[in-house]
């Protein structure tokens, strides 16, 4: 029987526990790009409470790929040297550190470059700006930007990477026919559609090894039907990364496109938790990389009940860990 507090191997990374921080960006944590102490300092306090995995809110890999000016850089000045200083302060406090590296491709509002974001296809972003279809030249700098920002993060002592490829970001926007109306070869069939997303992980695999940890977060759905990325085609994106050696997959779901489709949902108190169990659930059963359930859990009872459901390796939150010792008194 799984218990919360035993150590759990995801892939190459093994940890004390098996619950993690799931990424979570705010505007308290980063200016101009630069990561600033208090999230340094948040991190830190989340590794003593006991949280075995803090995977940061997303970091951007380039050019034009920030949803805000208070999202990290990953290819600025100053970034490596705060990172360090990330690591070492959750390292000394009994945690592992995750980066979350992210395009936001239609969401970008950091625009470096051109007057427009960047996305698989013309479409009117969630944030009402147009975004414009990426050349091939642009796909292949994000797929470097991507290698590149993974292995800054390794050089920089991060336990590991994890790709955003869920919520309506830019992999997100690639794998979903709702955004990707492409007819060349990263565009039709889920073949094409995840294309981008296994060039990434390969680029990222060349430079930082075989044995360094690489996950991916990703939707089991859209939630908008079949204008959107369905579980089918994901789980068979999924199955592809199992087989190319992935080290956890995190199962979430929803573009954000409306409040029916937010990846983050409030949970009322004595309603049911896990928005996404079953999908984690039915993935799970499918592939022989480990999966992280996410998406409103709060209660021990709850998350052990889940463990045990099937083959999900580990839980990750976010709303509760606004204290940081939310999980301490657990472990009594």
């Amino acid at each position: 029987m799984k218990k919360i507090f035993e150590p759990v191997s995801l892939g190459n990374l093994e940890i004390k526990n098996r619950i993690i921080r799931s990424a979570t960006l705010t505007n308290k944590d980063c200016a101009d790009g630069v990561i600033l102490p208090n999230l340094i300092e948040g991190s830190a306090a989340l590794a003593k409470g006991n949280v075995a995995l803090i995977i940061t809110g997303m970091f951007g890999i380039g050019v034009n790929s920030c949803a805000a000016d208070f999202m990290p850089r990953t290819y600025i000045d100053g970034f490596f040297e705060n990172l360090c200083a990330m690591v070492k302060a959750v390292h000394e406090n009994g945690g592992k550190l995750v980066v979350q590296i992210s395009h936001c491709g239609a969401n970008a509002m950091v625009l470096e470059e051109g007057e427009n974001p960047w996305a698989p296809s013309d479409i009117l972003s969630v944030m009402g700006f147009e975004a414009k279809e990426m050349t091939k030249e642009q796909i292949a700098r994000v797929i470097a930007d991507f290698g590149k920002a993974a292995k800054l993060c390794k050089d920089a002592g991060a336990d590991g990477v994890q790709l955003h490829c869920a919520h309506g970001y830019l992999l997100s926007q690639f794998l979903s026919p709702y955004y990707n109306k492409r007819s060349d070869e990263y565009g039709g069939g889920i073949e094409n559609r995840a294309r981008i997303v296994f060039e990434a992980y390969d680029e990222i695999r060349k430079l930082v090894g075989e044995s360094y940890p690489v996950m991916i977060k990703i939707n089991y759905s859209d939630l908008i039907g079949e204008e959107g990325l369905m579980p089918e085609d994901s789980t068979w994106v999924c199955r592809e990364l199992s087989a190319r050696g992935i080290d956890a997959i995190e199962v979430s779901s929803g573009l954000a496109l409306t409040k029916e489709t937010r990846p983050s949902l409030k949970v009322e108190e004595g309603a049911a938790e896990g928005h996404f169990t079953q999908g984690a659930l039915r993935l799970s059963a499918e592939i022989s990389a480990p999966v992280i359930s996410v998406g409103g859990y709060r209660t021990r009872e709850q998350i052990e009940a889940v463990l045990n459901m099937g083959n999900i390796a580990a839980i990750a939150m976010s709303r509760p860990f606004a204290n940081p010792l939310y999980i301490a008194e657990w472990d009594k």
